[in-house]
């Protein structure tokens, strides 16, 4: 674990270090877990014996466990924001529910830009995000709508292949209220990158050695940038 400024980093499984945080902690959980692309016990086959929903339905034991373990460490009246594309809508709806929690809103991320598609259908330009609330979470504007628009591209700037835009995440901390906020998969740190350049406390996790020490440099850039302006 390394402390920077603001910033609790950890190079290790986020369930280890979930285990590890305090009761009733984090105020926010945001956060972009791996996405859902298809089971490998099915993927390429045609086997009518084969359930391919059900074998992809199985992600949502991993969302399920994300979100009871989060549940432990947020505080009464805290939320968790989970980024996804389309395939997993389904995959979280069963995790959510199984987890006893309720899925409030989907927010649609517009890229603003088409990205590459297959031979047969459409190609994509959104992906989405989930808003878990708990107790009497609520979002303070109320005049926020469920579509936001942030520019991306196929060029990510520092490496990861999920990389999100800091403009996104940063809207996401600015429109949620809390002291602290928790990204169990932080990859690159654009979540972390965001919270502490308004001022709040993260905790982050990457199990990746590469994507930490990019995480790590990024938030102490922004913490460094914080402290040179006295925010």
């Amino acid at each position: 674990m390394e402390t920077i400024g603001l910033a609790q980093l950890h190079n290790a499984d986020c369930f280890e270090v979930l285990e590890q945080l305090p009761d009733k902690s984090i105020d926010a959980v945001i956060t972009d877990p791996p996405y859902m692309f298809g089971a490998a016990s099915v993927s390429g086959t045609n086997n009518a014996k084969v359930s391919r929903f059900g074998d992809l339905l199985n992600q949502s034991y991993f969302y399920r466990e994300i979100i009871q373990k989060c549940e432990r460490v947020l505080v009464p009246n805290g939320c968790i924001w989970m980024l996804f594309n389309w395939r997993g809508l389904p995959v979280l709806m069963k995790g959510v529910v199984e987890a006893g929690r309720n899925l409030e809103s989907l927010l649609v991320w517009d890229k603003e830009w088409i990205g590459p598609g297959g031979n047969v259908g459409l190609r994509p330009s959104y992906e989405v995000c989930g808003l878990i609330p708990f107790g009497e979470f609520a979002l303070p504007n109320r005049g926020l709508p469920d579509i936001w628009r942030h520019k991306w591209s196929s060029i990510k700037p520092n490496g990861h292949p999920a990389e999100k835009p800091e403009t996104l995440m940063q809207q996401l901390v600015k429109e949620t209220p809390g002291a602290t906020i928790l990204d169990p998969f932080m990859g690159s740190g654009t979540t972390g990158v965001a919270a502490v350049k308004q001022g709040r406390n993260f905790i982050g996790c990457e199990i990746e050695p590469q994507y930490y020490d990019t995480a790590k440099a990024r938030i102490d850039a922004a913490q460094a940038q914080g402290d040179l302006f006295g925010t």
